[in-house]
């Protein structure tokens, strides 16, 4: 149990630093629309904006890994 402590901890602390990078994206991205506002049709806004999209949704799957190693931890199989 203590090995799923460690990947539980692992991944929140992963989790907090994807957390401020999708946070500071958005904000570099409004910032960029907000010098130009054809920048989200651009190639490199859509670049930017779908890989933002990822790292959110990266987010989503961590969340779901960890909450299954807390189940496991806590023996909660069903």
């Amino acid at each position: 149990m203590a090995k799923l402590s460690k990947i539980i901890n692992f991944l929140n602390d992963i989790d907090k630093e994807i957390e401020e990078e999708v946070y500071n994206r958005e904000d570099q991205a409004n910032e960029q629309e907000y010098k130009s506002e054809n920048w989200r049709d651009s190639d490199k806004g859509i670049d930017y904006v779908y890989k933002t999209e990822a790292l959110d949704e990266l987010r989503e799957k961590i969340f779901e890994v960890i909450e299954q190693a807390e189940k496991i931890k806590n023996k909660d199989y069903y």
